[in-house]
């Protein structure tokens, strides 16, 4: 492997840009994800690390960032992954920091194919044939990658739980507070209906260009996200259609009762309403829109 260049560092690890080399000149394009040289000691961590390659190793997907292996050499472990070309829901929000939002159809269409890679993980079982129960708990728009070709990808399981799989809860709140359910933030038991939460937390930012709640301290933030505490203001500006606000409302229902038992039933909801007129958005209509937006992602280059 040869590192290229440093694409983002997070809590637990840095990401790279790197070149796969093989036989014959074989070379292929790929990201390196390294658990941070000086965690590499801490056997908690190393677990986590180790635990997320092998959860996702088994989570083939089209809408999952796929995971080829885990490597380890003289700094510490690694994880070879998809190198995806494109940019995160993060990047695509910041672009429209001036005022103009990412059109309906678009926003819901990434919610919905999102949504399809959360029901895909959430139905996995183990090898005894009993769910595993996994919950990514940080669905976010920096862990949304959308490809120059206009496919959306979940990525970043590394504090998702399943049945088998211990988390970060002995070291506090895993995840971001501005998109968290109330359960998380309680450390109460969770299941495929936090993950709901979430999404439908970054579908509403999507649509208003706000966040569900801002705050000006940590401890404001993790307050409200224990109260399950949701402002509405910014989606009362942009006049969005009632069936989208049952939709949204529904996610982030502070109940787990209150909202989609499913991420397949909360998939179908919003693919009957973008596709509602027999038609709608693609993955070629977003390519297009994305090149608009960010001419590197134009196609040949």
């Amino acid at each position: 492997l040869v590192l290229t260049r440093e694409i983002a560092a997070g809590g637990m690890g840095t990401v790279y840009e790197a070149l796969q080399e093989g036989a014959d000149g074989f070379r292929k394009r790929v990201a390196v994800k390294a658990l941070r040289p000086e965690l590499s000691g801490d056997p908690g961590f190393v677990r986590l690390f180790v635990d997320e390659a092998r959860l996702v190793a088994d989570l083939v997907h089209e809408s999952i960032v796929q995971t080829y292996q885990l490597e380890r050499d003289a700094q510490g472990y690694f994880i070879v992954m998809e190198y995806v070309h494109g940019v995160s829901l993060r990047q695509l929000l910041d672009a429209h920091a001036g005022g103009d939002r990412v059109p309906v159809p678009l926003a819901v269409f990434i919610a919905s194919r999102i949504g399809r890679a959360l029901a895909y993980a959430h139905a996995r079982l183990d090898d005894a044939g009993q769910p595993r129960g996994i919950v990514h708990r940080d669905v976010c728009p920096e862990n949304v990658l959308i490809t120059g070709e206009g496919l959306p990808k979940l990525g970043d399981f590394g504090i998702a739980r399943a049945r088998d799989r211990g988390g970060l809860a002995e070291r506090g709140i895993a995840g971001k507070l501005a998109y968290m359910a109330p359960e998380q933030a309680l450390h109460f038991d969770l299941d495929g209906r936090t993950d709901i939460y979430a999404r439908g937390a970054v579908l509403f930012e999507l649509l208003t260009g706000a966040p569900i709640r801002a705050a000006a301290s940590p401890a404001e933030l993790l307050r409200q996200a224990r109260g399950g505490v949701v402002d509405w203001s910014a989606w009362q500006r942009c006049g969005l259609a009632p069936e989208l606000a049952d939709i949204v409302g529904r996610c982030l229902a502070a109940s787990e009762a209150g909202r989609f038992p499913d991420a397949g039933v909360l998939t179908r909801a919003l693919e009957l309403f973008i596709y509602r007129d027999g038609y709608g958005p693609t993955t070629q209509v977003l390519e297009a829109y994305l090149a608009a937006r960010f001419p590197h992602l134009a196609p040949g280059r």
